[in-house]
């Protein structure tokens, strides 16, 4: 997974490891220069490959539920 809000990554990899999937975050941010676009505001959310359609799903379901719920 790809964004550019690394507080929403750092949600998500505490969502994985609750549910026992190993997940880092990897910001490629430019702390020196405030960007929010392009390559200098990248933040990626780190899965093992084997692991990684447990972790699309259950960030999925997340998302399905929030939606669902009005918000």
């Amino acid at each position: 997974m790809r964004t550019s809000d690394e507080l929403e990554a750092r949600w998500q990899a505490d969502l994985l490891r609750e549910s026992g999937i190993e997940a880092q975050v990897l910001s490629q941010k430019d702390r020196a220069n405030v960007v929010t676009f392009g390559g200098l505001s990248v933040v990626r959310l780190l899965v093992p490959a084997f692991r990684l359609e447990d972790a699309l799903g259950r960030i999925g379901r997340e998302a399905g539920h929030g939606e669902g719920e009005g918000t």
